[in-house]
């Protein structure tokens, strides 16, 4: 978490870091509670470290973005054609092996 805080950034509208909740089952990677500012991330939908990495990642870009935005461009778009889902896909895949080499190497 404290790497995504450097590489990342923070939110300035928030006064507290998210949360880190680990859970061993879910549907999807992982997601971020706007309303009570938590990253879960769900163990089985991962095979390897890089992927947890990325879905860390993911879901701090969700932390950082506006929530009334979110709401708005999920309504019309879906959530498949959101383009802050879209926008949180390309930084976690342009970041996440920095982040691995940063931490592990």
């Amino acid at each position: 978490m404290n790497w995504c805080k450097v590489n990342v950034g923070l939110n300035y509208r928030r006064h507290t870091l998210p949360l880190l909740e680990w859970h061993s089952k879910g549907e999807d990677c992982g997601d971020y509670d706007f309303e009570d500012n938590i990253i879960s991330i769900y163990k089985n939908q991962h095979t390897s470290v890089i992927e947890i990495i990325a879905t860390i990642i993911h879901e701090w870009v969700h932390y950082r973005q506006s929530t009334k935005k979110y709401y708005e461009l999920d309504e019309k778009f879906g959530y498949a054609g959101n383009p802050l889902e879209h926008e949180a896909d390309k930084i976690a895949l342009d970041l996440k092996y920095k982040c691995r080499r940063d931490l592990f190497y």
